[in-house]
């Protein structure tokens, strides 16, 4: 195909396992949202993969540093949220605001 024809290019991180580089590449696309453990909206983007594969890839990926992750309260109950260090530091300066503290 030719480079023009591509619309959009996510480079991955040499070696990652297949099924990491996958929801890493999609959690780069979206810079602007976090996924919640045990949340369904990436199980939505990939059906086929089991809700145990996604929270294991979401904290490998967290473990080695490739994405962020973050405890807050969430609809009244304490959770952990994955997303884009883009996306995390958004989530920051959001709560920051809703607090005053900006």
């Amino acid at each position: 195909m030719k480079v023009e024809q591509i619309e959009s290019v996510v480079a991955v991180e040499d070696g990652l396992p297949p099924l990491q580089a996958m929801v890493y590449e999609e959690l780069l696309r979206r810079k602007d949202e976090v996924f919640p453990y045990q949340g369904d909206e990436l199980l939505q983007v990939f059906p086929q993969m089991k809700r145990s594969a996604m929270n294991w890839t979401l904290w490998l990926l967290a473990k080695n540093g490739q994405i962020g992750k973050m405890r807050l309260r969430l609809r009244g109950r304490v959770t952990t949220v994955y997303g884009s260090h883009e996306a995390l530091e958004l989530l920051r300066e959001h709560i920051r605001q809703e607090a005053g503290l900006a």
